[in-house]
């Protein structure tokens, strides 16, 4: 009902690297880049039933949305071949590419991308006439691409410079190079089009970057070389293969952590699913053939608070006639048997003795099994905050320390919220954002756990001198002159001609009496400065006679 077993493994050619499954999932195609061929794969019987050549060394694969046609990189000889789905014949090829590598369709199959390795260019194909319509200088030997649901964006990675293009499709420029991965290699985004997951194959990391401003927002830790990716229709599980390792890692979109690592691959190359998402291909390069198995059991979300009244969706098989749901000994406050792969259920409370990694456990027709966990997180703490004020304009950073801050991606100043950086489980950072008015806000952190406690901020007015008296004085210095303006209660510095005051005193937030330094003869300025960095000059010099 719950696990997923070892996978089910169907011979293809040599070397087999890509794979794609056509829109109505009656058929996968697999590029054999050992043997230049293209196996098609019956998805209900699980066996080959054409083998079709496509020249040398074919690489990626993708099939138009229209489920007609089959498009194949085939890097040696520097073109990408068509395959009609019809009659499983090669029934045309586009040259003029150098190196062909990834390649993407647009959700319109309007056009193909496709990654030039050998020439730092992605061509873009006209499905309709088979032609190169327009070449996009990128980064260093591009490798795998893939498009955003909306058709407006394309995500190039390039391994050996670390980086990832984005792509503008209206367009055809590139608007963005994102940077920081590890041998980025396989790219895929999620279903609503939210977020990229890039594989750091020099490591063992899968980077989230948000595709709003292209910024990383996020890592996950997996098994060691995670090459390529697939999304889950649903956009619930994140699928990654390990080549060095022979296995598949399975992470739960919504909390980024891995539910699942499966065992008996051999060096996986390309994973997809079904258009329905209940079954895994993937291309086993090192065994030739492509391995099978059932959509992981999941729960999404898997994270939530200790009060409990979470909807969550547990997804496996086996559903129907289900009588019950516990979380660890709890049972659920309810649940729906959607399908016999899909039923919800809303959280119990963490009992006090419960613990925090609740086993969910489901007893239906067929028997009782564990489908996953789902874990209690509790509130997150704020002990301390680096700067207790700041200037209206905002910009500096704060560090916040505390307990259980894991998980926290904003920090909201009042009504104001500002992206967080965790450092650590007791650690984060973060930049003040501006602020209209002077006032003290409440700063306070939520996660899956619930909103955390509140310290406060202040943001303070720029400080301004309006006028100074008197406005002259023995160079002797020892003068005492009053300095009046506004916001002038964090003053912690006051300098005539850049030279320190001998002494002064804030007597309220418009005025600051000083003494002044002995200093040559002549006009200078008046300065003051803030605890917040923030200086203001008088409009009047100070004359020293």
């Amino acid at each position: 009902m719950a696990t997923a077993s070892a996978p089910d493994t169907i011979p293809v050619g040599s070397a087999p690297h890509s794979l794609a499954i056509r829109p109505d999932g009656s058929r996968a195609y697999v590029s054999n880049s050992g043997t230049g061929t293209l196996s098609v794969i019956d998805t209900t019987a699980s066996v080959v039933t054409a083998t079709v050549g496509v020249g040398t060394g074919p690489w990626a694969v993708t099939v138009t949305p229209d489920g007609q046609f089959v498009c194949v990189t085939e890097p040696g000889s520097g073109t990408v071949g068509f395959v009609s789905t019809a009659t499983h014949a090669l029934i045309g090829t586009i040259s003029g590419l150098t190196v062909p590598r990834g390649l993407a369709v647009t959700p319109d199959g309007t056009r193909l991308y496709v990654a030039n390795s050998g020439a730092n260019t992605v061509s873009v194909i006209s499905t309709a006439t088979r032609a190169i319509t327009g070449t996009v200088t990128v980064g260093n030997s591009p490798e795998t691409i893939a498009i955003r649901p909306d058709g407006l964006r394309a995500y190039v990675s390039h391994p050996a410079a670390g980086t990832v293009s984005v792509i503008n499709t209206l367009n055809n420029t590139v608007t963005a190079t994102v940077t920081g991965f590890h041998v980025p290699l396989g790219v895929a985004v999620a279903p609503d089009g939210a977020r990229l997951y890039v594989a750091n194959s020099g490591g063992n990391t899968v980077s989230i970057v948000s595709t709003t401003d292209n910024s990383v927002i996020g890592t996950i830790t997996v098994a060691s070389s995670p090459a390529y990716l697939a999304v889950s229709p649903d956009g619930t599980l994140l699928y990654a293969t390990n080549t060095d390792s022979g296995s598949l890692t399975v992470i739960n979109a919504s909390s980024n952590t891995v539910t699942h690592t499966l065992s008996g691959f051999a060096t996986p190359h390309e994973v997809t699913t079904t258009p329905d998402g209940g079954y895994l291909y993937a291309a086993n390069y090192g065994d030739d053939t492509v391995g099978v198995l059932r959509r992981p059991a999941a729960i999404t979300p898997d994270q939530g608070p200790p009060s409990g009244g979470t909807m969550v969706t547990i997804t496996g098989r086996g559903f129907l006639g289900t009588t019950s749901v516990l979380f660890g000994q709890r049972p659920a406050k309810s649940f729906t048997v959607v399908s016999d792969t899909v039923l919800t259920a809303v959280t119990p409370s963490l009992s006090r003795t419960g613990a925090k990694a609740a086993p969910v456990t489901v007893t239906a027709s067929g028997g009782t099994a564990i489908i996953g966990h789902y874990y209690y997180q509790l509130l997150p703490i704020i002990d301390e905050i680096s700067l207790s004020s700041g200037p209206m304009t905002g910009g500096n950073v704060l560090t916040l320390t505390g307990r259980r801050l894991t998980g926290v991606t904003y920090v909201r100043f009042g009504t104001l919220m500002a992206p967080a950086t965790v450092l650590s489980d007791t650690r984060l950072t973060v930049t003040v954002p501006p602020s209209a008015l002077a006032r003290s806000v409440p700063v306070y952190v939520t996660s899956k756990g619930g909103v955390s406690n509140s310290l406060s901020y202040t943001y303070v007015s720029t400080a301004a001198i309006t006028s100074i008296s008197p406005v002259s004085g023995p160079a002797a210095g020892s003068r005492i002159v009053n300095i009046n303006g506004t916001s002038l209660s964090q003053v912690n510095s006051v300098t005539f001609g850049g030279v320190p005051a001998l002494s002064f005193k804030v007597m309220s937030p418009i005025k600051v009496q000083s003494i002044t330094p002995p200093h040559a003869p002549g006009p200078v300025a008046v300065v003051v400065t803030t605890s917040t960095g923030a200086t203001a000059t008088s409009p009047q010099s100070y004359t020293y006679i």
